[in-house]
């Protein structure tokens, strides 16, 4: 399923889509979730995970990070989990965000999108594929970063780094304060980022 159940007659409803690889999701992805729901105006978030990183980079399976997310977003109501990516698998295009746009349009005619980013990624917009389209088909929203100019309006989130997450687990310390709790006991039982 592409999204979560748009059975409720949502003409003009604004879904907010907050994409990253999650690997794993943390607290400043719940931070942002949240930020969006209480001060953009929009129905609901839904966390996009990544099915393949844009980068190539190695990433944890992907029903893993949706399962994360999952559990991350049992923490805020409104906040949802869309796994487009996936029915984009064979599509050369998978991973480029006009083209995952594209896709929940087609999907879901009757709702508008925003897209959630950070302020670290406004820099490389010129390397995004068709950040034209992207704009286009979503509305923008902006949210700070710890160490990037502030975004007018909107708060610094912490700089946690999933990087940084997966470097303290492997080395076998404590992650607690940095992810969900949910998701530190699903990495634990599933032994990820060993």
């Amino acid at each position: 399923m592409a999204g979560p159940d748009a059975s409720g007659g949502g003409t003009g409803r604004e879904v907010a889509i907050l994409g990253g690889s999650f690997n794993p999701p943390h607290v400043a992805h719940l931070m942002a979730a949240w930020w969006t729901l209480a001060t953009q105006g929009v129905s609901e978030v839904w966390l996009l995970p990544s099915f393949r990183h844009p980068f190539g980079k190695a990433l944890a399976p992907f029903e893993d990070r949706v399962e994360m997310c999952r559990l991350a977003a049992r923490e805020l109501r409104g906040v949802h989990v869309c796994t487009a990516e996936a029915e984009l698998a064979d599509d050369p295009l998978v991973g480029k965000t006009a083209r995952t746009l594209e896709h929940l349009h087609a999907k879901h005619p009757a709702y508008r999108f925003a897209l959630v980013v950070g302020a670290d990624i406004l820099p490389d917009t010129d390397k995004w594929y068709r950040w034209d389209r992207v704009r286009e088909l979503a509305r923008i929203v902006v949210v700070g970063r710890e160490g990037y100019p502030p975004v007018p309006g909107a708060p610094d989130l912490p700089a946690i780094s999933s990087t940084e997450i997966r470097a303290r687990i492997a080395r076998g310390e404590d992650v607690r304060g940095l992810v969900p709790e949910r998701v530190r006991r699903y990495v634990e039982e599933k032994g990820l980022y060993r």
